[in-house]
C-alpha cells in the first residue's frame, strides 16, 4: 500500500522578504514586490519592473548592484528557506539523525558567479585575476543542492530542470524517494535568483513587461521577473508521526507532462498542462469535482494564460468556470525555478487558514479567459483539495494535489 506523504514544514525567501510570513502578509493584503530598479541603469535594465529578494550580503546602498554581483545569492536563499522549513517541522537538531533527501527545481541554479567572470574576462581591463575557474560546488545547477547537502548530510542528492515547472518536479522526485523508502525526510522546492544575464534573455523573447504583471488581464503586456526559494519538509505520515511532528498538508498526487510543440510557447490548448494536472488527479484518488481552488501559473503572458484556460477546461468541464483560481506572480513576479515551490508554500497556507490571496494586478479580467479569478481581496474558502499547476520552456508542465490533513492522513 502506498504510503501517505505528508509536509511538515515550509520555508520561504520571496522579493516580500525572509520568511513564510512576509510571504503571507503581502499576498493577503494585494501587495506587490515588484519595482523597477534605478541602479541598472547603467546597464539599461532601469526600465524593467521585478521582485528582488533582500539583500544577505550586500547591506550598504553604494554597493554593486545585486544584479550584477558575483555573490553567490542563490546559495544563501536556499539556506534561509531550508532552515525556516527544518526550524517548522522541528526537525533542526534531528537532522542528522535520518535518511535526508535533498531535491531541488532550478533554472539554472547559482550563475552569478559565473556571469560576473564572463563579464569580467570580456572586459578590456581583463587581467589574471578573473581567470580562476568556476566549479560545480560554486556555480551552475547544482550547487545550492551541494551546498546544503554537505551542510546537512544529505543521503539522497538530486537537481532538476523543467524550465519554470522545476518546483512541482523536485516535488515529483520527493514523492518518489519516500514511496520508494529510500529516505525518511525530504527537503524539496525550488530556487533560482535574478542577474542580467536573465533579465535580458526574458527580454530578448519579448516576454518582458515594462510595468508589473497583469495575471488574466486583458491588457496584459508579459511577465515581471523575480526571484525567491520555497522549500518543503515532505516525509511519510507513519515517520511524522513517530517523531511528533503536525502534518501541515498531504501531498496527494503528482503529475508531469511534455508538450513538445515549441522552445518557449506552450501548446495552445492546454493539452500538456491538462495532462500533467489529470495525472495527479488520478495519483490522488480525485475527481476534478473534489478540487476547491486551483493555483495557476499565471505568468501574465497572452499565449500562457488562455493556455491556462483550456487546460482547466479539459479537466473541469463547465466547472472551470466556478472554481477559484489565482496567480502570485502579479505580486512577487516570476520566480522562475522557484515558482512552483513558493506555489506549493502559498498551497499549504490556503489550506491552514481558509483564505486564498487575491490576483495582484488583475485590473479588467480577459474576457476570453471565463475563470473564477480570485481579485481584489482575499477569499474565504474552506479548501481541503487543491491543484497547483506550473509550465515552462521547451512544452514542460508539473502539477500537484495537495490536501488538508484532515482529508489525507
Amino acid at each position: 500500500m502506498r504510503p501517505t506523504l505528508v509536509i511538515t514544514g515550509v520555508g520561504a525567501v520571496s522579493g516580500f522578504g525572509l520568511g513564510v510570513d512576509p510571504l503571507w502578509r503581502g499576498l493577503l493584503a494585494g501587495w506587490t514586490a515588484l519595482h523597477k530598479q534605478p541602479g541598472l541603469a547603467a546597464v539599461g535594465l532601469d526600465d524593467v519592473a521585478m521582485a528582488l529578494a533582500p539583500r544577505l550580503s550586500l547591506p550598504h546602498a553604494d554597493e554593486v548592484h545585486p544584479l550584477l554581483s558575483a555573490t553567490p545569492r542563490a546559495v544563501q536563499l536556499t539556506d534561509v528557506a531550508v532552515d525556516e522549513a527544518l526550524r517548522a517541522a522541528g526537525l533542526t537538531a534531528g537532522v542528522q539523525a535520518v535518511r535526508l533527501g535533498i531535491c531541488l527545481g532550478t533554472t539554472h541554479g547559482e550563475k552569478s558567479p559565473w556571469v560576473a567572470a564572463l563579464r569580467a574576462r570580456l572586459s578590456p581591463n581583463d587581467g589574471a585575476a578573473h581567470t580562476a575557474p568556476l566549479s560545480a560546488d560554486t556555480s551552475g545547477p547544482a550547487a545550492p543542492a551541494l551546498h546544503v547537502a554537505r551542510r546537512l548530510g544529505a543521503t539522497q542528492v538530486q537537481v532538476v530542470c523543467t524550465a519554470c515547472a522545476s518546483g512541482n518536479s523536485a516535488l515529483a522526485v520527493a514523492h518518489d524517494w519516500l514511496t520508494n523508502d529510500l529516505c525518511d525526510v525530504v527537503l524539496a522546492g525550488g530556487v533560482d535568483t535574478l542577474h542580467d544575464f536573465v533579465v535580458r534573455g526574458f527580454r530578448s523573447l519579448k516576454a518582458v513587461s515594462s510595468t508589473p504583471c497583469r495575471p488574466f488581464d486583458a491588457d496584459r503586456a508579459g511577465l515581471s521577473p523575480g526571484e525567491g526559494a520555497g522549500i518543503l519538509v515532505l516525509e511519510t505520515a507513519a515517520h511524522a508521526h513517530r517523531r511528533g511532528a503536525t502534518p501541515l498538508a498531504v501531498l496527494a498526487g503528482v503529475g508531469q507532462a511534455a508538450d513538445a510543440t515549441h522552445m518557449t510557447g506552450p501548446d495552445r490548448q492546454g493539452r500538456g498542462a491538462a495532462a500533467a494536472m489529470s495525472r495527479a488527479l488520478a495519483q490522488a484518488g480525485r475527481s476534478p469535482d473534489a478540487i476547491d481552488f486551483v493555483s495557476a501559473h499565471g505568468t501574465a503572458t497572452v499565449f500562457n494564460d488562455l493556455m491556462e484556460k483550456h487546460a482547466l477546461g479539459l479537466v473541469f468541464g463547465a466547472r472551470a468556470q466556478s472554481v477559484p483560481v489565482n496567480s502570485v506572480k502579479g505580486a512577487v513576479g516570476h520566480t522562475m525555478g522557484a515558482a512552483a515551490a513558493l506555489e506549493a508554500v502559498l498551497g499549504v497556507l490556503v489550506l491552514r487558514t481558509g483564505l486564498v490571496p487575491p490576483t495582484v494586478g488583475l485590473v479588467t479580467q480577459d474576457p476570453a479567459i471565463d475563470l473564477r479569478i480570485v481579485r481584489d481581496e482575499p477569499l474565504p474558502l474552506r479548501a481541503r483539495h487543491l491543484v497547483s499547476t506550473a509550465s515552462g520552456f521547451g512544452g514542460m508542465n508539473a502539477a500537484i494535489v495537495l490536501s488538508h490533513p484532515e482529508d489525507g492522513v
